[in-house]
């Protein structure tokens, strides 16, 4: 049997188109076996359409398996054809889909030529020729989103979905066009779909997908976390800032100790009285207090003290900040705590 350069093509391409339509390949290297068939043909110059034929007539069927088996036979005629599901088709549904997968395979030259605006020039033209096929839709998400159109991307994406629910290539432009977005919750669930449709056939790329978006979430809670905590830190030195003596259990209410004692309750009180004693002995204390003494507003409270003009106000002496200091340095470590009982 003589055969030409020709046939020989169209025989490999017939082998491969075999192993495309039995899923012996991921769906991302099904992709680059049509771009590659393509070639050959265009290299050939002859249509893939013609394949199935010059495998009839110039290998009476025998597939390029058959021959390297040494299982050739004239009357095995085992075409990609027959190995398929046969269904009732009318001849225009037919030459339908033959358009539609003509446009396709062209939409996906232009992709492996980086002409995306041209490939999804193409896959519109197949969808539009049959629009119930999800690879049309898929395919043209990926143009989408290589021109950084994911919006839409994510609508192709769900209409392969919607078409074929169990098409995991359409869960898979869905993942990458979110992710893009920066929507990595939504990624994972997409790539985690992929995982389970692909089950123990899922490609490492698969798995790669699904680490990113699944590292990329785990960030993001941790870092929501952080700012969670930071803002509370942050709210808590507000607080401190505002109240110096929050710490300490609040300001020492100064009137209910004096209560209607005067000065006399104050001086009985024994905590007061402990803590001064613990200030007597401390000479940065004693420091404190002569820099109290040289302030305005001491001088001033003392002055009162002395002629008897009743208890001085606490609240707006403490509103100085100088006298709010040297009172927080003075009662901040074990004095106070809060306001005494009356």
């Amino acid at each position: 049997m003589s055969v030409s350069n020709k046939d020989i093509a169209a025989l490999i391409i017939d082998f491969l188109s075999t192993v495309v339509d039995k899923n012996e390949v991921s769906e991302d290297n099904a992709d680059s076996l049509n771009v590659a068939m393509d070639c050959i043909a265009e290299a050939f110059e002859f249509e893939r359409d013609s394949v199935a034929g010059v495998v009839k007539s110039s290998f009476q069927g025998n597939s390029l398996s058959s021959y390297l088996n040494g299982s050739t036979s004239a009357s095995a005629a085992t075409t990609t054809a027959d190995e398929t599901v046969k269904v009732n088709v009318t001849e225009d549904d037919t030459e339908a889909s033959e358009a539609a997968e003509a446009l396709k395979l062209e939409g996906n030259k232009a992709m492996a030529g980086k002409d995306y605006e041209l490939a999804i020039k193409k896959y519109t033209e197949a969808i539009a020729t049959l629009p119930t096929n999800a690879v049309y839709f898929a395919n043209r998400a990926a143009a989408y989103s290589s021109l950084k159109k994911y919006d839409e991307a994510v609508e192709d994406a769900n209409s392969a979905i919607k078409i074929n629910p169990t098409y995991s290539k359409g869960y898979s432009r869905l993942g990458f066009a979110k992710f893009a977005q920066g929507k990595a919750e939504d990624a994972l669930e997409a790539y985690k779909k992929v995982l389970d449709i692909e089950g123990d056939k899922a490609t490492e790329m698969m798995k790669r997908d699904y680490e990113t978006a699944k590292k990329k979430v785990e960030q993001s809670l941790n870092l929501e976390k952080s700012t969670v905590s930071g803002n509370a830190t942050a709210e808590s030195d507000s607080a401190s800032a505002a109240d110096p003596f929050a710490g300490m259990g609040g300001m020492p209410d100064f009137s209910s100790m004096l209560g209607g004692g005067g000065l006399g309750n104050l001086l009985n009180n024994p905590q007061l009285m402990q803590a001064a004693q613990q200030m007597m002995q401390d000479p940065e204390a004693m420091k404190q207090v002569e820099s109290m003494m040289q302030n305005p507003s001491v001088k001033q409270m003392a002055d009162q003290f002395s002629s008897g003009n009743g208890t001085p106000d606490f609240s707006a002496l403490m509103n100085d900040p100088s006298i709010r200091d040297m009172a927080k340095n003075m009662f901040g470590n074990g004095g106070f705590q809060g306001a005494p009982p009356s």
